[in-house]
């Protein structure tokens, strides 16, 4: 089997986004992008669309009588690829906001979101107590689901589960 089998069901390295980006500037296809770094097509599609850039133009729209149009999208980003990359009118003037793939800002923003996943939360000594009291009379109660969704509201800015505990009062 080749490297590039065996890695299939792992992350993507910095290699497989250049990879990506130097067909996606050719016009490769996703199937043929997904076959030579042994990807599934839909694993691609996900990559480009999630590291998307987006650039204004600096060309103007304006209508016959010279007022500004309003800004209109590119009908070719509609369809796969969905990026500009391998547009011959890109480095025009083309009128329309540009997307892009760029596989090393892709790369950073997905080692930036690995890394920040793996940090857990942040509790000082005091808080850990807290929180631990917290949990264990809550089990003593039974109240289990009221417990946890103010334990999240201490320890995370933002829970995952905000919703679910929205309308919640505590005692």
């Amino acid at each position: 089997m080749s490297d590039r089998e065996t890695a299939k069901n792992k992350h993507m390295s910095l290699d497989d986004r250049l990879e990506i980006q130097g067909c996606l500037d050719h016009g490769v296809s996703f199937k043929d992008i997904a076959r030579r770094i042994g990807k599934d097509p839909t694993t691609i599609s996900k990559e480009v669309k999630k590291h998307l850039a987006l650039h204004p133009t600096s060309v103007k729209r304006t209508n016959c009588d010279g007022t500004p149009s309003a800004e209109k999208h590119c009908p070719s980003l509609l369809k796969a690829p969905f990026v500009c990359n391998p547009c011959r009118k890109r480095h025009l003037h083309c009128v329309f906001q540009k997307q892009l793939y760029n596989a090393k800002a892709a790369h950073t923003a997905y080692k930036s979101l690995l890394s920040e996943s793996r940090e857990g939360i942040p509790l000082s000594r005091e808080s850990f107590y807290e929180a631990d009291a917290t949990i264990s009379d809550g089990i003593k109660r039974g109240s289990i689901y009221t417990t946890l969704c103010k334990l999240m509201t201490w320890t995370c800015p933002n829970p995952p589960y905000t919703d679910i505990c929205t309308g919640v009062t505590f005692r």
